[in-house]
């Protein structure tokens, strides 16, 4: 690491602030992660986690900004019912009360609203802009609920865009983020991958079957992957939560007698199947980053994927796996060209650039360098 780097950091008062913590989930693990590269040893947010679920992912300690906030009781009841009253409750935080630091990182789409002091540069990690505004909102606007909550969603998704301009600089965390951050809100972006202990994956020989990794998901494409294996010869071992599939998509996986479903597993378990399997099949939909293709990669495994969000940008045929439509036939289709050609290239090569050490080196290089040219032209305009 960059030792007038780290010198430079150490001047800066650095606050980070996550817009909410009902479970602990992957965009947690980077605001955690985030907290521990800068040496922040709080995360301010909406809520806090109950006693009795502690942090999996480290040391820091989450502070309940409605703690602050006045009329104390309302505001409790307003971060109860969550989105609606998510972007009043951050705009009315003052962050001279915790400092007014030099830096505020915000993760998140709600978090995006606060005011922070002139000095302060707010930089803000996007995990995607509010899909149900935007990208998703056909899919979900003719459903009762959509029909009903069309009024709330074009007043949030007003609310959502007349905050943008105090965001000072945005990260994205993959060029599709970074995309819709062009598309919505017309702004620039540097992409910021969420960091994989790559490191701590390792490769055994080849146990022959396939792997799904993942709950049990519509949105994860399960069903198509459960009735392409059941017309296939080779086993499929499922690895994840129950998910919302339909009871008829579990009961093809307990006829098939090459499915085999092991629900939730812990993390040495996973790590073993991903070191044991042949490849590992994904089938998410249009997923923004999707870090299954990158553990496998990491145990030294294909992964098939299908060709949409990140992981049909990051997949390459032939070199780290083979991509597919998604269909059923999709799926068979890269399984047979896997089967048949196997790989030409190392699926260990690419996966250093989501590596911890390469996400702690750009953030750190990227917070001093964006502060010193924010400060620098406020010196300039005086």
């Amino acid at each position: 690491m960059d030792e007038d780097t780290d010198l430079r950091l150490r001047d800066l008062d650095i606050a980070i602030a996550h817009w909410g913590i009902n479970a602990w989930g992957g965009a947690e693990y980077l605001a955690t992660i985030l907290a521990d590269v800068l040496n922040v040893d709080r995360i301010y947010t909406i809520g806090k986690p109950k006693p009795d679920d502690p942090n999996p992912y480290g040391k820091v300690r989450f502070v309940d900004v409605t703690e602050d906030l006045s009329p104390r009781l309302l505001r409790k009841a307003q971060a109860h019912v969550g989105r609606p009253f998510e972007y009043a409750l951050w705009e009315d935080v003052d962050w001279r009360k915790y400092g007014s630091p030099d830096v505020l990182i915000t993760s998140g789409a709600t978090t995006r609203s606060v005011i922070t002091p002139a000095e302060t540069l707010h930089l803000n990690y996007c995990h995607s802009p509010p899909r149900w505004f935007y990208d998703l909102y056909h899919d979900r606007k003719d459903s009762t609920t959509g029909v009903l909550t069309r009024p709330l969603i074009r007043y949030l998704r007003m609310r959502d865009h007349t905050i943008d301009p105090r965001v000072d600089g945005y990260f994205a965390n993959s060029p599709i983020i970074a995309q819709r951050l062009h598309k919505y809100y017309k702004r620039d972006s540097e992409v910021l991958y969420p960091p994989v202990a790559v490191d701590s994956y390792h490769e055994d020989d080849d146990g022959g079957f396939y792997l799904h990794l993942g709950r049990l998901d519509e949105e994860k494409g399960v069903p198509e992957v459960v009735e392409a294996f059941a017309e296939l010869d080779h086993q499929l071992v499922l690895a994840g939560g129950r998910g919302d599939v339909e009871d008829a998509v579990v009961e093809e996986i307990k006829r098939s007698g090459n499915l085999e479903y092991r629900g939730f597993v812990e993390e040495e378990e996973k790590r073993e199947l991903l070191a044991t399997c042949r490849a590992v099949v994904f089938n998410g939909r249009n997923e923004d980053f999707g870090i299954v293709p990158i553990e496998a990669n990491a145990s030294g495994k294909a992964v098939l994927a299908r060709n949409d969000g990140f992981p049909g940008i990051y997949v390459k045929d032939g070199e780290n796996g083979y991509r597919h439509g998604g269909t059923p036939a999709g799926i068979q289709g890269a399984v047979e060209r896997f089967e048949s050609n196997g790989l030409d290239g190392d699926p260990r090569s690419e996966v250093e650039t989501f590596s911890t050490a390469a996400f702690e080196k750009q953030l750190k290089s990227a917070v001093v360098d964006r502060y010193e040219a924010f400060a620098t032209t406020a010196r300039g305009n005086y």
